[in-house]
């Protein structure tokens, strides 16, 4: 086995029983959390910002614009469910010299999502962007699945905190970056050219500069009961905590998008900006203003994390923050009342993302399985930012009003807040 620089080293050095790896590599600390902020630049970039322009040029209206856009993301999160279990479970099961197991992932997949995503410009039909953007959650999603097995992986339990934050940090810079791409881009079509370009070259340097660490089987915490009965699933017995955090983060990250996934509406319509150019405009501003607070609420929430425990308690004290913001920005529509609901959305979610991968990275059941058990958690983060969208996109489209979406975001990330109490046994 190599280091991240190539050096000889062995897997009893590397790992240190079920506490993962005993030392990291110091490249690994720069380009993990890079790679990640490259991924959610797309995410960012796409979902929020140009998807949204491409519906409102195809179909003219709030109403049918927002309805029409909650279509494409619902087929789009059929398949996000799919994909995200069926892509963990291929990178356990890939046994390539080449690269490593999850590097070759991040490599090819990288390079076929940037294929779809450049022919997915091109198209001016709802249905045709409709099917792009189903078939994208696959290369997009073994991306990510990929990346999520670092962290329990190659990164020590000790370090897991610091890392859960840095990575939270640079979650949110990448996703800014991607609205602001996009947001700022004269032409749809720029807009995926920049955002392309940046993740193809992090996705392929990070797969060429860093190298898989093997899980040895000796050292590797197995849920036994689930191995012995072949279950395909953790069981929720076996797994409680796994579940539990699960559904927590469902119910978090669907009051999250339920409202964000539609900011360039909401912008638009209900604060009343005017033009989608200038709610474009005006959402990157917004977003530049909560990454500033994200970053800093993730950084320090990553490293008290790390000092005090109780991560359970950090991710529930977070998700409640964010329910202010609902209420601003449904009782207060204007300019004042959307940069105060910034605020609390910002610092909330911010804090959040310290905390939740760290968190995660305790609660799996089998680390032989990773890919496959983060592959199924990564459902409770990619599926709700789908779902979300079409669920307000039928909700407005039908009533006109965005009354509803924003009093979902309260109840589920209050539901939230409550359900991660049920983890236990963990600091």
């Amino acid at each position: 086995m190599t280091d991240e620089h190539g050096s000889s080293t062995s897997s009893t050095a590397v790992r240190s029983g079920d506490d993962g790896p005993a030392t990291m590599s110091p490249w690994l600390w720069l380009i993990y959390p890079i790679a990640n902020g490259a991924m959610f630049m797309v995410w960012g970039g796409v979902m929020q910002v140009l998807l949204g322009k491409q519906v409102a040029a195809i179909v003219p209206g709030a109403a049918a614009s927002a309805a029409a856009l909650g279509t494409v993301t619902s087929i789009a999160s059929i398949s996000s469910v799919i994909s995200q279990p069926v892509v963990g479970w291929l990178s356990d099961h890939t046994k390539v010299k080449f690269l490593g197991r999850r590097n070759v992932w991040i490599f090819g997949a990288g390079i076929v999502g940037v294929i779809g995503l450049m022919l997915q410009s091109q198209i001016h039909s709802t249905l045709l962007l409709t099917i792009s953007w189903a078939a994208m959650m696959w290369p997009l999603n073994s991306v990510q699945a990929a990346l999520t097995t670092v962290l329990p992986e190659r990164v020590p339990v000790k370090n897991r905190g610091f890392m859960s934050g840095l990575l939270g940090s640079t979650n949110m810079v990448g996703s800014f970056i991607g609205v602001a791409l996009a947001g700022l881009s004269p032409k749809v079509f720029n807009g995926y050219v920049f955002i392309c370009a940046i993740f193809l070259a992090i996705t392929q340097i990070f797969a060429w500069t860093t190298k898989d660490i093997s899980v040895p089987t000796a050292s590797v915490k197995t849920d036994k009961k689930a191995v012995k009965g072949g279950k395909l699933l953790p069981g929720f017995k076996e797994a409680r905590n796994y579940w539990w955090t699960f559904i927590a983060r469902f119910f978090m990250v669907f009051g999250y998008f339920v409202i964000m996934s539609f900011q360039l509406y909401i912008l638009r319509d209900h604060i009343g900006i005017g033009d989608i150019n200038k709610a474009s405009a005006f959402m990157v501003s917004l977003t530049g203003f909560s990454t500033v607070l994200g970053v800093i609420a993730s950084a320090l929430g990553g490293f008290i994390a790390d000092k005090v425990g109780h991560l359970a308690l950090f991710v529930g004290a977070s998700t409640l923050i964010m329910v202010p913001g609902g209420f601003v920005y449904w009782l207060v529509p204007s300019k004042t009342g959307a940069w105060i609901a910034t605020a609390f959305i910002g610092l909330g979610y911010g804090s959040y993302m310290a905390v939740d991968q760290a968190l995660t990275s305790r609660v799996l059941p089998n680390v032989a399985n990773a890919g496959r058990d983060l592959g199924i958690m990564n459902i409770a983060n990619a599926g709700p930012q789908v779902m979300a969208p079409a669920v307000t996109g039928a909700i407005v489209g039908a009533t006109g009003s965005y009354t509803w979406p924003f009093v979902l975001m309260i109840v589920f990330c209050i539901l939230a807040a409550i359900t991660i109490c049920f983890v236990k046994g963990l600091k």
